[in-house]
């Protein structure tokens, strides 16, 4: 504040202090003030005719989360240790408390025991213990008294319940409602889930806590943006698209994007959509499209609904499959099997017909003169912007934690670089 003439200006020489600033960032309404934000700035963007909001270059990365990166917990060790601990609390209830206690435990073996269970039991112990307790007060025994020893096991048995079996039991339920889908998330940031950076300096492919970031942008101005925790973009595009406060005309996304769920839906929500799928650059290859493995080399034959191999071996159709992604989508793949499969190159074919219709779809659209034009605009469109909030920026790891305010942190990064880029060209105006 002190050095910046602007900031002076702007506050009427008030001396913002960084908690105000702090406090500021995470107030409450936030959101909705960022939302507005961005609304109002594409509309004049649009009105000095800067953008057109008619078609998104959609891009995504990863952003470091504000956590410490030793701090993972991984639903597949959770299971796991979850699995012994019940393993351990059924025989421990079996051969040590059942015998101690008089009142009736029972348990069903097929299904887990919860902490509240195991609270109750801890109550059980207890009144056990102060039952005996008072009975030995009451008629003392001379010499070896057996209810003294059995008391000392009650002890330690309640110990045990109330201090180790209750609180691994609960830690390890908090840990499954943390998870929400996911395969793993940070203990001091639970909305940040761990993934692989573009920045490795170790190269080793090690996992960080961090965020996915989905921005949409158009003329290198971002118009809409959210996080997400999952790594991978496939499942981000659709509820992106949700949340877009305008008119959706025209999506054009990398292969990252490029599912059967994301293309057939597009189609019926009749928005027109130039996204790249999987396997698309390797078809363009020569090496490919001579390839044996190309189905686009073998031979159907509709009446017999059998596919030939062009070396002449013949697939018969078998059985329909199917199947269901992580997010529940449905996919029905065609099993073809070979006449003689000891011999032949490979033993089934498995077609995706509505995938290789879209696919289809997608690759003559993506090659025409229009739609390559309009495609190789996304690499000097969206990625740029990354270079730009990295690298001019410096916001390469978040400053808050959790998801609502990391979420507020990176819009105001991204606000502000639309200023910079929208001042820039005013000044060249």
């Amino acid at each position: 504040m002190a050095e910046n003439l602007a900031m002076q200006y702007l506050t009427g020489q008030l001396v913002v202090s960084y908690r105000t600033i702090n406090r500021f960032r995470v107030a409450a309404g936030m959101e909705n003030l960022l939302r507005e934000l961005f609304i109002e700035l594409n509309l004049q963007l649009k009105m000095e005719k800067l953008v057109t909001l008619d078609g998104l270059y959609i891009d995504g990365t990863k952003i470091e989360a504000n956590t410490n990166k030793y701090s993972f917990v991984w639903k597949k060790a959770t299971e796991k240790f979850s699995a012994k601990l019940q393993e351990q609390m059924q025989v421990y209830f079996q051969e040590e408390i059942t015998p101690l206690i008089h009142q009736a435990i029972e348990l069903d073996t097929q299904e887990s025991i919860s902490s509240e269970q195991l609270t109750e039991f801890a109550q059980l112990l207890e009144e056990e213990l102060a039952g005996l307790s008072q009975d030995i007060e009451e008629t003392p025994v001379k010499g070896k008294d057996e209810r003294k020893t059995k008391r000392r096991k009650l002890k330690k048995v309640l110990r045990k319940v109330k201090d180790d079996f209750s609180v691994r039991a609960e830690k390890y339920e908090i840990y499954q409602e943390t998870f929400q889908g996911r395969k793993s998330f940070s203990k001091t940031d639970h909305d940040a889930t761990f993934m692989r950076m573009k920045e490795d300096p170790m190269r080793n492919g090690q996992l960080k806590p961090g965020y996915n970031l989905q921005i949409a942008t158009e003329n290198q101005f971002v118009l809409h943006y959210d996080i997400y925790p999952n790594p991978t973009d496939t499942r981000t595009l659709l509820p992106f698209l949700e949340t877009y406060p305008h008119e959706l005309k025209t999506v054009v996304a990398d292969a990252g994007y490029g599912s059967e769920e994301n293309l057939l839906t597009l189609d019926r929500m009749g928005v027109d959509h130039l996204i790249k799928y999987g396997l698309f650059d390797k078809e363009q290859k020569k090496k490919h499209k001579e390839s044996n493995r190309n189905l686009a080399n073998w031979t159907y034959d509709g009446t017999a609904d059998s596919y030939t191999h062009p070396e002449g071996w013949v697939y018969q159709f078998d059985h329909l499959k199917h199947s269901h992604t992580t997010i529940g989508f449905k996919q029905e793949i065609r099993v073809y099997k070979a006449e003689q499969p000891d011999l032949a190159p490979q033993k089934g074919l498995y077609v995706n017909e509505r995938y290789q219709v879209l696919k289809r779809k997608e690759s003559q659209v993506l090659l025409s003169d229009e739609g390559s034009h309009i495609f190789a605009q996304r690499k000097v469109d969206v990625e740029p912007v990354f270079g730009q909030i990295k690298a001019c920026l410096g916001y390469k790891r978040c400053n808050l934690r959790g998801r609502r305010q990391v979420k507020i942190d990176m819009g105001l990064v991204l606000m502000a670089n639309n200023l910079l880029k929208y001042n820039k060209k005013l000044t060249k105006n």
